[in-house]
């Protein structure tokens, strides 16, 4: 997934940001708390308000219901009620009082400063606008209640019983029952309406206070939290993305912080498994490769080549130098590096002493090589490494039953690479592997006293090169070469020094064929050369190259002998695919050496 992909994915909209329900989530509770604050407020104002009307209500009672006795003892009658209803326009004249009412127990109004409510009925039975009204006990009053003024609206009612006193014992046999009430009403309306002015006021205050609470909720959280969220967010995209070094850069205590360090913590495990990963497959990835090249071609000299090519293109060191002992008691080595050609070198000699003897043909290979760590490996048989500025260099000795058969050396390795002790023990262990088999096959087809195929290695790469010419249809030369007059060299100087010859010739040869040739000591002192690719054209010009090559110089036989002429006799054959198979091809080639010596010897022949 890209970066930006992720960037995408994370954009919140503005109603699912942190921030925002959170801010909105403030202003919803102070609008809350702000409402319950003025229920409460309101209810409060009530009870104030009938409290301190409650004595209000017990004078203009108490001085009506004195009035009321006073009048009934003078005589009683319609023009008492009329007296007791202008007390109690009085009465309201002097206090907050609205209305004044005075009904019996039964509910009737008998008097009052409304003269419209005179004569009508209030209900006394459970009826909330008259309170307690049928009750008898001096305990239930006053008695409060609300009532519904028609003009201003919500009003309280004070309802106090009219106490019978001992003058009125004189008429009435009654001691505990109450004769009438006295219903003082008041006026709640402006209280209502100052309560609506200060619930609107509030309201708004409330509003811009909840708004301002939002905002520097909002803008805390977001200095907080989010900023640290973000950063946060920002890292885990750049680990996801690929950047392993990405880091939360965030100091504290709180509970942000700590999450950031943990997800620093959890970034370096991260950082570190991974590169455990990539290490362990670039691991298994060179290891394979080497599997996979020493097997392509199991000959001693291609094996230190693909070898020496693999670790200059995986590990990238300055230069790398391969040693190998072959199969014949001799060695192989390759060398190359970063701006440099490949170079091959090759010797007799058992490769332990030759490294620890430190020889001069080694010499131009070991050139630039840390001497003290190609030392100690060789006698230590065991892996050095130096750590420098230059990078890693390291010496890996290829041991076999204790004995030294390889030694892979590489200078300059980039710390960017990351090569562990581990690494190089599984490379050593590959290594020793693959030389074996390497000297085990070079071993079984190669010729021990020349060095080159033997015959019969020979004779398979011959019917492959047939095969591989016959199907694409490309040129094949043959080429058999015979030492004129070697019998003399035995029964005149003898066996070793007839191996001597044997062995330069076929360096000789060597020297004069491609890489792609395959020399091979057909027996005794014949040799063939296989030629793919080899236009018939070119054949004789091969012919007398190796003819010129042989006949140059004498061959020295030691310090003891004398130089020794030879020469050689050179017969050829090109391929024909419509006729030729490997035998056939021998046998022409065959008949042209036979040919030249029967034409005198030192010669070439061909036959097409």
């Amino acid at each position: 997934m890209k970066p930006q992909d992720l960037g995408v994915k994370l954009r919140v909209r503005l109603w699912n940001r942190v921030p925002v329900r959170l801010g909105l989530g403030v202003l919803l509770i102070t609008w809350a708390a702000l409402a319950l604050a003025l229920a409460l407020f309101a209810r409060q104002q009530e009870q104030q308000f009938a409290e301190q009307h409650m004595s209000d209500a017990r004078k203009d009672s108490t001085a009506i219901a004195a009035d009321l006795a006073q009048r009934m003892l003078a005589g009683g009658g319609r023009d008492v009620w009329n007296e007791i209803s202008s007390d109690a326009v009085r009465q309201t004249e002097m206090t907050s009082a609205e209305r004044i009412l005075v009904l019996t127990a039964g509910g009737s109004v008998k008097a009052g400063s409304d003269v419209g409510a005179i004569g009508t009925r209030i209900e006394v039975k459970d009826n909330p606008e008259c309170p307690k009204c049928d009750s008898v006990r001096a305990g239930d009053f006053p008695a409060v209640g609300f009532i519904n003024i028609p003009e201003t609206g919500r009003g309280l009612r004070i309802v106090s019983p009219i106490p019978i006193s001992q003058a009125c014992m004189r008429c009435h046999e009654q001691r505990e029952s109450a004769r009438a009430f006295v219903a003082v009403d008041f006026d709640m309306g402006p209280l209502a309406r100052g309560a609506e002015e200060r619930r609107d006021t509030m309201l708004v205050m409330g509003l811009l206070a909840g708004l301002l609470v939002m905002g520097l909720t909002a803008l805390l959280f977001r200095l907080l939290v989010m900023q640290s969220i973000d950063a946060i967010s920002r890292s885990a995209i750049r680990l996801a993305s690929g950047e392993l070094g990405a880091r939360v850069d965030l100091t504290g205590n709180n509970e942000v912080a700590l999450l950031a360090r943990d997800f620093n913590l959890m970034a370096e495990r991260i950082e570190k498994q991974v590169t455990d990963i990539e290490a362990a497959h670039s691991e298994s990835e060179l290891l394979y490769t080497l599997v996979v090249e020493a097997s392509k071609n199991l000959e001693t000299g291609e094996v230190a080549g693909r070898v020496s090519r693999v670790l200059l293109e995986r590990l990238r060191p300055r230069q790398v130098v391969f040693f190998l002992e072959t199969g014949n008691s001799g060695w192989a080595c390759t060398a190359c590096g970063i701006g440099r050609d490949e170079k091959t070198a090759g010797g007799e000699g058992v490769l332990e002493q030759v490294l620890a003897a430190d020889a001069t043909q080694l010499l131009p290979q070991l050139a630039g090589m840390p001497a003290q760590i190609v030392a100690a490996a060789c006698r230590t048989q065991t892996l050095q490494l130096v750590r420098n500025a230059g990078g890693l260099s390291f010496a890996l000795p290829v041991v076999a039953e204790t004995r030294l058969i390889g030694l892979l050396v590489c200078i300059g390795v980039p710390a960017q690479v990351q090569v562990g002790d581990e690494l190089l023990q599984n490379l050593g262990v590959h290594l020793t592997l693959a030389t074996i088999n390497s000297r085990n096959y070079t071993g079984a087809i190669t010729d021990g006293l020349t060095r080159l195929s033997n015959k019969r290695y020979g004779l398979i790469r011959l019917e492959e090169c047939v095969y591989s010419a016959k199907r694409h249809k490309t040129p094949l030369g043959l080429l058999m070469c015979d030492i004129d007059y070697f019998k003399r060299v035995n029964d005149s100087y003898g066996h070793p020094a007839g191996d001597k010859v044997l062995r330069e010739v076929a360096r000789r040869i060597s020297s004069c064929v491609r890489k792609s040739d395959v020399a091979v000591r057909y027996g005794g002192e014949e040799f063939m050369l296989i030629l793919p690719g080899a236009s018939a054209e070119s054949l004789p010009i091969v012919g007398e190259k190796i003819r010129l090559a042989i006949s140059a110089a004498p061959i020295e036989l030691g310090a003891d002998e004398t130089a020794l002429p030879l020469t050689i006799s050179v017969g050829l054959a090109a391929f024909r695919a419509d006729s030729d198979d490997g035998e056939a091809l021998i046998a022409r080639a065959d008949a042209a050496l036979y040919r030249a010596k029967e034409g005198g010897r030192n010669r070439v022949e061909f036959m097409c």
